[in-house]
């Protein structure tokens, strides 16, 4: 089977595939369906704020990528249909070596190793594209997302309130 060049396939822990692809602008519905398909503690978790729906603006912002400050993956169920996770960083505009990454994982796919498959693509496309760090902020109560990171490499250095910063030297 031939995938265009940047789709990868991945086999997860759990023995599900997905195919990794970057996010692309005319992906807004598949991204649109598959954020409003996240559970809304989800939604929150992801947002830090009740997400019940998306606006256009948003939407725009998430999908409208171009692969040097914006970068954005997707993993799709094998037949393409169906967002199952997303993650992305996007240059800081004060400070263009460091990146600010998150991710999404569908609610029925946590668990399986998505986020840490996606999450490690991620961290190497950032060294590889020369940045020298990448930030995460997390809810401090969302300690599935800390565990993630801590286990990739993420130290906290910080924490204000509702929220923890996080925060992984790429060296070069």
């Amino acid at each position: 089977m031939t995938f265009p060049i940047d789709t990868r396939e991945l086999v997860l822990r759990n023995g599900r595939i997905v195919r990794v692809r970057p996010l692309v602008s005319s992906d807004r519905a598949i991204y649109e369906r598959a954020v409003m398909a996240l559970s809304p503690r989800s939604r929150y978790l992801r947002f830090f704020a009740p997400m019940p729906r998306l606006s256009e603006r948003l939407l725009d912002q998430m999908t409208h990528t171009d692969g040097h400050r914006h970068v954005a993956h997707v993993a799709l169920t094998p037949d393409e249909a169906t967002a199952v996770g997303v993650v992305r960083y996007i240059r800081d505009s004060h400070d263009p070596e460091t990146g600010e990454v998150a991710i999404a994982v569908a609610d029925d796919w946590q668990g399986g190793g998505l986020g840490s498959q996606l999450l490690r693509q991620t961290v190497e496309h950032a060294r590889l594209a020369g940045l020298e760090s990448l930030a995460a902020t997390t809810m401090s109560e969302n300690r599935v997302a800390a565990g993630l990171l801590q286990t990739l490499g993420f130290s906290r250095v910080s924490a204000s309130g509702p929220y923890s910063e996080h925060r992984l030297p790429l060296g070069r």
